[in-house]
């Protein structure tokens, strides 16, 4: 029995060729933003302060009449500090709620082969806080699930709190997390990354909330376990070619990116150094280094463009594959498998099966697809125009 799993990885990798080229540069910048939201470009947070579990019995002593350093936790100090936290807090969460409204933006954007971002979220935001909520829950539920584990099982060996805890007690809970925290990474990816790519789908094509679309996606999941395992075997071992591919190629953009600016910056800022501008010479550079690392990030967002949507293209062919109320790609689906992608004139871009064209009727609503299809048209042959009637570019 041949798998669609295995299938689809060249009608993916079509569609992703269908749908970026010709390359059109408002297209690929608008993916690029979904990226930040959805697919990231690698940001990591550096710096971060290590804690000394063996108290203080390192720290020397300031000598006699050394001054105290240390700063005073006045009123003032404390609502800054709380301020700053409260403002990472709402970014994050607002970061979050965005991230969630891009995935339906996304698959929006590959089902329509359109990227429409104020529209997306005008039209999706309730269901990425349904989303957003439905990650939080399940983030919150496996730490609670794993704290109390560990801690019912340090407490059983050696009693509360764990400050009494003798050394052969926190060695045992050290071990026992290697496990647990693995085994709940693995299970939580899973979940976390099927409820991303096929769950979403299913809250689009059946109009769902997030626990609804996870009962009827269970029954396909349940009905077919060989070819979501193939999927997931598959989806890893490309999503690691994906991340090696990305890093070969972030490492060719530093160095082009690098050349020019030490040709300009390196002579220029020596320039203004030994004119006596050593301000001048190190608010230049500055500005220099943050161009480049501008021009690093948003450059890193356009090489996940085609790998993303390479990877939403192949979670998607399967899903349809495995079940057909769930094809939210009808048209990419159609022209990768009767022509290769290309459209009669030789062009690619546009399905010349099953496209409604711009000349579809408006009252269609990208939204509600007919959950009992019966194999005819399931409403996702949409008009690629702006059905709002505002011109919204964007």
């Amino acid at each position: 029995m041949s798998l669609a799993a295995l299938n689809d990885i060249e009608d993916a990798i079509k569609a992703t060729k269908r749908f970026l080229t010709p390359v059109d540069r408002v297209r690929w910048f608008r993916l690029a933003v979904v990226m930040f939201f959805v697919g990231g470009a690698g940001v990591s947070f550096p710096g971060t302060p290590t804690t000394n579990f063996g108290g203080d019995t390192d720290t020397p002593e300031p000598g006699p009449g050394a001054p105290d350093i240390a700063p005073e936790l006045t009123p003032e100090l404390i609502a800054l500090i709380v301020g700053i936290a409260v403002l990472g807090v709402v970014a994050f969460l607002l970061y979050s709620v965005v991230g969630a409204t891009m995935e339906f933006a996304f698959v929006a954007a590959l089902r329509d082969e359109e990227v429409r971002l104020r529209r997306s979220v005008r039209r999706y935001w309730r269901r990425g806080l349904r989303l957003f909520g439905f990650r939080l829950t399940v983030w919150v539920a496996a730490i609670a699930t794993a704290a109390a584990i560990l801690l019912g099982v340090g407490a059983s060996m050696g009693g509360w709190p764990p400050t009494a805890w003798s050394d052969g007690t926190i060695l045992t809970v050290v071990l026992l997390a290697i496990p647990v925290l693995g085994v709940g990474a693995l299970v939580l990816g899973i979940l976390l990354g099927f409820t991303t790519v096929f769950v979403v789908p299913v809250m689009l094509a059946e109009d769902r909330g997030v626990l609804s679309a996870w009962r009827r996606f269970w029954g396909t999941l349940t009905d077919e376990p060989l070819e979501f395992l193939a999927y997931l075997f598959l989806s890893f071992l490309l999503g690691i070619g994906v991340a090696m591919a990305v890093a070969f190629l972030l490492v060719l953009l530093l160095i082009a990116l690098a050349v020019p600016f030490l040709v300009v910056g390196a002579p220029l800022g020596f320039a203004l150094a030994m004119a006596g501008g050593g301000t001048a010479a190190a608010a230049v550079i500055l500005v220099l280094v943050l161009l480049y690392g501008l021009l690093v990030f948003v450059g890193g967002l356009l090489i996940q463009v085609p790998f993303q949507t390479f990877l939403r293209y192949y979670a998607l062919f399967v899903l349809g594959d495995v079940e057909p109320h769930f094809d939210v790609i009808p048209d990419a689906r159609a022209a990768v498998r009767t022509d290769g992608g290309d459209d009669g004139d030789g062009t690619t871009g546009t399905a010349t099966a099953g496209d409604d064209g711009p000349g579809a009727p408006d009252g269609l609503d990208d939204d509600s697809a007919d959950a009992g299809a019966d194999g005819g048209d399931d409403g996702w042959n949409v008009d690629r125009g702006d059905r709002d009637g505002d011109d919204d570019r964007w």
